[in-house]
């Protein structure tokens, strides 16, 4: 195939793929136009919610003085159900214009010790925040959350550790593996958000 032919598809390629919706916006190292971003969680220091923010749109007509605008969220959500663990992590973000930002997540977990007794030791997490910077990436969200349990964690801080780069602490990066996810299924320690709260005290 010649390069002339090569460059005349990719060219179709990236109109059709406009004309459905996509936004091929990819760099040549593969990056796109979204925004990478690192959070740790002082309800849960050795948890991190390592967030890929998409370029979003608005929610709110151009006429409008005080625009609002949204922004979808992927990521994953480290320690959820112990050391070593992750779990896929959705969500969306809202600001408006000389207002503030408000943080929607959920990480969803079902884990279980199906081989003891069929009971589970990990559930999902729901995470609401706020915060007065208009941006992608505020550097510290008020947040409140609780898991499945219908444990609540009280209020919390997201606060930034990481942007756009590889970051210095090494919770940002865990990626968790089989024998650690067979592992997690017998835990019960109650020392992460997504397991049951130890009310022993």
């Amino acid at each position: 195939m010649s390069k002339a032919t090569c460059l005349g598809s990719l060219a179709t390629a990236v109109v059709l793929a406009g004309s459905m919706g996509f936004t091929p916006l990819v760099q040549a190292d593969g990056a796109t136009n979204d925004t990478l971003a690192c959070y740790s969680w002082s309800a849960f220091p050795n948890e991190r919610l390592n967030l890929n923010i998409r370029g979003g749109g608005p929610l709110s007509a151009a006429a409008e003085t005080m625009a609002q605008r949204t922004h979808g969220i992927h990521g994953k959500h480290v320690g959820s159900c112990g050391e070593d663990t992750n779990s896929a992590l959705v969500g969306v973000q809202v600001f408006k214009a000389g207002t503030g930002s408000v943080l929607g997540l959920y990480s969803p977990q079902s884990r279980g010790k199906e081989k003891f007794n069929a009971d589970d030791v990990c559930r999902s997490v729901t995470i609401e925040c706020y915060s007065d910077e208009v941006s992608k990436t505020p550097a510290e969200w008020t947040c409140q959350s609780r898991n499945e349990f219908d444990d609540y964690h009280g209020e919390s801080k997201l606060r930034l550790i990481a942007l756009d780069t590889a970051p210095d602490d090494p919770l940002c990066g865990v990626f968790e593996d089989k024998d650690t996810f067979e592992d997690s299924n017998e835990n019960d320690s109650g020392i992460a958000s997504g397991m049951r709260a130890n009310n022993d005290d």
